[in-house]
């Protein structure tokens, strides 16, 4: 702004003070024909200039700062008016019909700027007489307007600067007052006294407050999930465990069988923790993930599925949108599918349906659907509405996790087919 303010002053100033020294030698050459016109020949053939007709009174006041005079041949001084009260230039010789106009720079006096004239008067016997007009005005009128003038303008620039200064500071606390709530949220954060964003922020910013909240949300769900993990993993050694605990009290094994059964545990213990050390791996929430289609997942999973459950059969509708995206990484779409899919045919579901809406993903089956009252328990790790079924309860609790991880949610209902329903809803 500083710049743009110098340089409009500056090219206004400069324009204002080519035109004021173009009107002064429009006015000045009005003068020098005024003069001209009050300008007479006398029978001694002698130039007389009559003082009440010339065209500015000025040149009859002794202060007035504007002279005139006319230079004969010779350089002789025919005329010159009755305002002279300084020193004048002299007289600068040119060819008849010149004109000349320039600013001349006096040390002694005040500069001046001059505007002079060569003419030739013809008699009507032939004779010709040349003479010069020059007239002469005080600079410092011109240079006392111009700089009345500039300090006008730059006056008012800065006025109008500090003003739309003022108006941008004013629309920029306004444009990054959300921004300012962001930073003390997130500050509130930090501090604990804040879980999340708010994400009833403007359109611009509600990606940039959603994504947080999602690294927010996935930060906290990949701490759970290791801890969930944890006892995944110690839950699964505690069998072996039990099993060489039970060697010591002695069972009438032989040496080799001994060794067999240490053999098989300690590998399954091994196993077991390669396992779960690739899932700690795999199951880290790629919540910015390019979005994907869940149609090859879902045509997969169905096809391993009719091979495990044949008696009886389910059978897969399909009916997904091409455009319906999800962002998920492939390992934890197919884990949450998998978990779903796989309940419904554990279950006794022989139809089974996958539609989609904007942006849940909705699986309805036919079997016996979820107990009353067991919607949001059977969310929990662990739990299990029918122990009669082989089973741990970590599916739907895991797949819950995973979704939640990415900023959606898994929700159980009931089906209008009359079996389950249960619903992903992505973020």
């Amino acid at each position: 702004m500083a710049i743009f303010v110098l340089l409009t002053g500056l090219s206004i100033s400069y324009s204002v003070e080519k035109r004021a020294e173009t009107a002064l030698f429009d006015r000045l050459q009005g003068l020098v024909y005024g003069i001209l016109g009050a300008t007479e020949i006398e029978e001694e053939q002698r130039l007389v200039v009559n003082n009440l007709a010339l065209p500015d009174q000025r040149l009859n006041l002794a202060t007035s700062g504007l002279y005139a005079e006319i230079i004969g041949n010779g350089g002789s001084k025919v005329w010159q008016s009755n305002s002279v009260s300084s020193m004048v230039p002299r007289v600068a010789y040119s060819p008849i019909g010149e004109w000349i106009f320039e600013r001349i720079n006096q040390q002694q006096d005040n500069d001046v700027h001059r505007m002079q004239m060569a003419t030739v008067w013809e008699l009507e016997s032939g004779e010709e007489i040349p003479f010069i007009v020059h007239v002469v005005a005080d600079a410092e009128i011109l240079t006392g307007q111009l700089k009345k003038f500039d300090r006008t303008l730059w006056l008012s620039l800065l006025a109008s600067a500090l003003a739309l200064l003022i108006v941008q500071l004013w629309i920029l606390n306004r444009s990054l007052k959300p921004l300012h709530h962001i930073g003390a949220e997130l500050n509130e954060i930090e501090l604990g006294t804040r879980d999340k964003l708010n994400e009833d922020v403007a359109n611009e910013l509600r990606p940039l407050a959603k994504s947080i909240n999602l690294l927010l949300v996935s930060e906290k769900n990949r701490h759970q999930q290791y801890r969930h993990l944890l006892d995944d993993l110690a839950h699964s050694l505690k069998t072996p465990l039990s099993v060489l605990k039970n060697l010591r009290s002695g069972g009438g094994n032989s040496v080799q069988q001994t060794e067999q059964i240490i053999a098989d545990q300690t590998g399954h213990m091994q196993s077991t923790i390669d396992r779960y050390l690739q899932r700690v791996t795999l199951r880290t929430p790629q919540y910015l993930s390019k979005p994907v289609s869940p149609i090859p997942a879902i045509n997969k999973l169905c096809d391993s599925l009719l091979k495990i459950y044949r008696q009886p059969s389910p059978e897969f509708r399909i009916d997904i949108s091409e455009a319906f995206k999800v962002r998920l990484a492939d390992v934890d779409l197919y884990e949450i599918l998998g978990n779903v899919l796989d309940n419904a045919c554990k279950y006794g579901a022989t139809k089974i349906s996958i539609s989609n809406d904007e942006k849940t993903l909705v699986i309805d089956d036919d079997g016996p659907g979820f107990p009353e009252g067991f919607g949001t328990t059977l969310l929990e790790r662990g739990a299990r509405a029918d122990t009669q079924v082989e089973g741990q309860g970590m599916g739907l609790a895991a797949s819950q996790e995973l979704m939640q991880s990415y900023g959606g949610d898994l929700s159980l209902d009931a089906s209008p087919n009359g079996g389950a329903r249960v619903v992903l809803l992505f973020g």
